[in-house]
């Protein structure tokens, strides 16, 4: 068989080192089929197979933004396809690529440097995979990288989301014990903060990660994603108010099995009519940065620091995620880090709580936290004449 020939079982061997590039059968049904699952090589196959679904859905989503980059805008600097539509991607390529999504073309809005970042990392593993020398390893990207980011600090924090934050979100939210929307979104809140879990990790909880003692809260067994897909299943804490929380939220919802957070629909009826209800739907990552950001504006709604009235429901709630446009799902997470180093947990003990293995994130969470809390921020606070 000819070496650059694809056998039964793929493309593995395609790269001939010669040639210096995939045969043009296989780079274009990358770049001309829906997605970059467009080709049966084994080694992609398999990978997508192992990866967990947001992983899947991230490359998919990654692949389609260099693509159609490729295909339109990168034409004006590369008029031969040849090449744009290429496996390995030209080092040259993807500088200009990475100068586009840094600072925005053509109306489209400049990219955050860890969604570059992130977009890199999904061209280096489709590389890696198709056994091509992986481009994004260039210097001249990784130094175009270093350039146009310089000065921006790296990628924004998430604001803080601590237990005071959820025990006033809790107040607002629990008000009325009829409102299904309200009993959910606590008990996610508050299961968020304890966990310390990723949106992803969050929103897989299903009943069966569920061990409630009486009186003594509850452990739930948080699912592998992302980096720890190899993993065995982790137990983390939930305190007696936040096992309370999962226990209501579950009886008025009759959540017997399947996902613990699932998503509500309206029954169709208007006033007094109206009423939501449950489904089997898990709820999506995304919307859990909308419960924590609807929780901040409710907040400040409650204590008079935010005023939004008006009869456009749609509006008002635009208005809210505005406020809060600084919190994430995320924000629980760094919350509870802060929570516990001011409580003086060790940072091994952050690690373990939140499943890191690396402490440079730790600090970044940490880091305004000392400076509020630190040497000047006692000094001032005991009576420093001003």
């Amino acid at each position: 068989m000819n070496a650059l020939e694809p056998h039964a079982g793929g493309t593995a061997g395609l790269f001939d080192p010669a040639l210096g590039r995939l045969p043009s059968a296989v780079t274009h049904a990358l770049f001309r089929g829906d997605d970059w699952l467009a080709t049966s090589d084994l080694s992609i196959t398999t990978a997508l197979e192992a990866a967990a679904p947001n992983t899947r859905i991230a490359w998919t989503c990654d692949w389609a933004v260099f693509r159609t980059w490729a295909l339109g805008r990168a034409s004006a600097w590369y008029p031969d396809e040849r090449d744009r539509i290429r496996i390995p991607a030209r080092p040259e390529l993807l500088v200009r690529f990475v100068t586009d999504m840094l600072g925005g073309y053509d109306g489209e809005p400049a990219r955050a440097r860890a969604t570059v970042l992130r977009y890199l990392s999904t061209l280096s593993t489709l590389h890696r995979l198709l056994d091509a020398p992986d481009p994004t390893k260039a210097a001249m990207v990784r130094n175009t990288v270093k350039a146009k980011t310089r000065g921006s600090g790296g990628q924004d924090q998430a604001a803080p989301f601590r237990w005071t934050d959820v025990l006033e979100a809790l107040a607002a939210l629990t008000r009325d014990p009829a409102n299904l929307k309200g009993l959910r979104d606590a008990a996610l809140l508050a299961v968020g903060h304890n966990t310390m879990a990723r949106r992803a990790e969050l929103v897989a909880i299903d009943v069966a990660d569920l061990e409630f003692t009486d009186g003594d809260g509850a452990l739930v067994m948080l699912r592998p994603t992302k980096q720890r897909l190899a993993a065995e299943p982790e137990p983390r804490y939930l305190a007696p108010l936040t096992a309370d929380l999962l226990r209501t939220w579950m009886a008025r919802g009759n959540i017997q099995s399947g996902p613990v957070f699932t998503r509500l629909r309206s029954n169709g009826g208007r006033g007094p009519t109206a009423v939501l209800l449950v489904t089997a739907q898990r709820l999506s990552a995304p919307e859990v940065n909308s419960v924590v950001k609807l929780a901040v504006a409710r907040i400040a709604i409650m204590n008079g620091t935010l005023d939004v009235t008006g009869s456009d429901r749609r509006e008002v709630r635009r208005a809210m995620l505005r406020y809060a446009a600084s919190f994430s799902g995320h924000s629980l997470r760094v919350g509870a880090a802060q929570d516990l180093a001011a409580a003086g947990v060790s940072t091994a003990g952050i690690l373990q709580a939140g499943g890191w293995k690396d402490e440079r994130m730790i600090r970044r969470y940490l880091r305004k936290l000392r400076a509020r809390e630190g040497g000047m921020a006692q000094f001032f606070g005991a009576g420093a004449p001003a």
